[in-house]
């Protein structure tokens, strides 16, 4: 028989218990609301990328990727439009019937390449694509069209991945591979978090866990030793790149398609005498010892922005290149085709490259 002391106390407990609870629900909507009140006023990367998550992103139903981008949907993001077509490109609708005089550009790559936070005009593929269209540097005859494929949190295994799909749908006359440096590194087939995905405030709060966690004694001491790490000789991740890449060019190879490698820095660090110089020579001479042509931006990207790295930010949270970024990207592209005519063009003699 219980004591009829107990049962007042029960009902305390019980009240306490419910209005922690309550408290607790209050406080976190209330930190969601604030949130959501904050990231209409101002942009915060790592929101963005949550409303990105949510509105282009979709689980890839062959469970080959993590995710794949949503045919033909569109939202407003990092303070610029982002439109998918029915391959989510970025970008227009590729013509469904080839003119052989229209030389169509497939470019693969993560974020950089998809120009996150950079209006679709500006961004590298469509600045390459008007230049090659306005001067005409293998006269009038031909024509070119990119197919932008970049999606954000890819590596070059899930590129590999989008290649094998898409490439008999696009039926490319060159192939280009943005390759980032953080490309190399292995992703998880993980779910998904749907609190992640969904709640501005723990998305918020996640990001700035982690980055506690790195300053408090992360695995890594810094964002190079990082990469450093990932390129050692005999490094898993890079055999299985390179493993990777090469698998993609052998595919192009058979149609007697070219397959280029653009080679993008990481923009925190281009400051004389960083140890990241060496590292893209690294990755720079790797992939001319495997056969493969290859553009590497970093000297440029040092030479124009070595004095100010954060110039070339979206902004200071978030240090994807800016549209000044994506013309270095463009003027080197352009660059390349016009002297190198990996397509076998008819050109003048003298060309000046611009990419306007």
């Amino acid at each position: 028989m219980s004591d009829p002391e107990d049962r007042p106390r029960a009902r305390e407990l019980a009240f306490g218990l419910l209005l922690l609870v309550a408290v607790t629900v209050i406080g976190l909507g209330l930190g969601e609301l604030a949130m959501r009140v904050i990231a209409s006023q101002r942009l915060i990367y790592n929101i963005e990328m949550v409303k990105y998550a949510t509105a282009l992103k979709m689980p890839d139903t062959l469970g080959q990727v993590s995710h794949v981008h949503r045919p033909g949907a569109s939202a407003h993001l990092m303070g610029v439009d982002i439109a998918l077509n029915h391959l989510g490109h970025r970008g227009p609708d590729l013509p469904a019937t080839r003119d052989p005089s229209h030389k169509r550009v497939f470019v693969l790559g993560s974020s950089v390449t998809l120009g996150w936070g950079v209006p679709f005009d500006s961004t590298f593929t469509a600045r390459t694509e008007r230049a090659l269209n306005t001067e005409r540097p293998f006269g009038a005859a031909y024509r070119f069209e990119f197919a932008n494929a970049g999606i954000g949190n890819y590596n070059t295994a899930f590129q590999s991945r989008l290649f094998e799909r898409q490439y008999p749908l696009v039926r490319p006359d060159l192939v280009v591979l943005h390759y980032f440096i953080s490309d190399v590194q292995p992703r998880t087939m993980g779910r998904n978090s749907a609190l992640l995905k969904h709640s501005f405030l723990a998305a918020f709060l996640f990001d700035r866990w982690s980055l506690l966690k790195l300053r408090l004694g992360g695995t890594y001491r810094d964002l190079f030793t990082f990469y450093r790490e990932l390129y050692q000789p005999g490094s898993q991740a890079w055999l299985d790149t390179q493993r990777q890449i090469r698998g993609m060019r052998d595919v192009a190879a058979r149609d007697s398609v070219p397959f280029l490698v653009m080679v993008i820095p990481d923009i925190h660090d281009l400051s004389p005498g960083t140890p990241y110089a060496a590292l893209y020579g690294e990755i720079d001479s790797t992939f001319r010892a495997m056969g493969l042509a290859t553009i590497n931006t970093f000297p440029a990207y040092q030479q124009e922005f070595g004095d100010d790295v954060t110039r070339l930010w979206i902004q200071a949270d978030d240090p994807h290149p800016n549209a000044r970024g994506h013309a270095v990207m463009a003027k080197a592209l352009y660059a390349y085709l016009v002297d190198h005519d990996p397509l076998g063009l008819r050109r003048p003699a003298s060309v000046t490259s611009t990419a306007r």
